[in-house]
């Protein structure tokens, strides 16, 4: 692959990730959304399908996760990153499901900022930024 088309690829990929941040509001069902913009603190949990959100929540996070992955194959071209990057894009979504599902059981206002972190993680693509520069350094190390 040449060094042309693999920055397209990763421009592609950058664009897909902040299309998905863009249009979150017609893509996704999140009421948290308003909620957490809103003066959270001092107002009640918004009515929340646990299970339509949870799909959203995965449907969203495997969006992220696939142009994430294919930013880090595009960047480093290494199958062990990639399967790396699987095996915890995997455990980490399974573990912040179940982290989140836990706190909306009984949601109370002082767990309302730790329900904001656990979606933001399950949302937001932040395990690239990272893995990427992870993956650099080892690369690095390993020369």
């Amino acid at each position: 692959m040449s060094l042309k088309l693999r920055i397209i690829i990763f421009i592609i990929g950058l664009i897909g990730l902040v299309s998905i941040r863009y249009f979150e509001n017609v893509l996704f069902y999140d009421p948290l959304i308003n909620f957490y913009n809103s003066n959270f603190q001092n107002s009640g949990f918004p009515d929340l399908n646990v299970w339509l959100y949870s799909l959203n929540l995965g449907f969203r996070f495997m969006l992220n996760s696939i142009l994430s992955l294919v930013l880090i194959w595009v960047t480093f071209k290494n199958k062990s990153f990639i399967k790396f990057s699987i095996l915890l894009y995997c455990i980490l979504f399974i573990g912040g499901l179940v982290l989140f599902w836990g706190f909306t059981i009984d949601i109370q206002p002082e767990n309302y900022m730790i329900l904001f972190y656990i979606r933001r993680f399950l949302i937001h693509p932040i395990l690239v930024i990272i893995l990427i520069p992870a993956f650099y350094f080892q690369k690095l190390n390993k020369k």
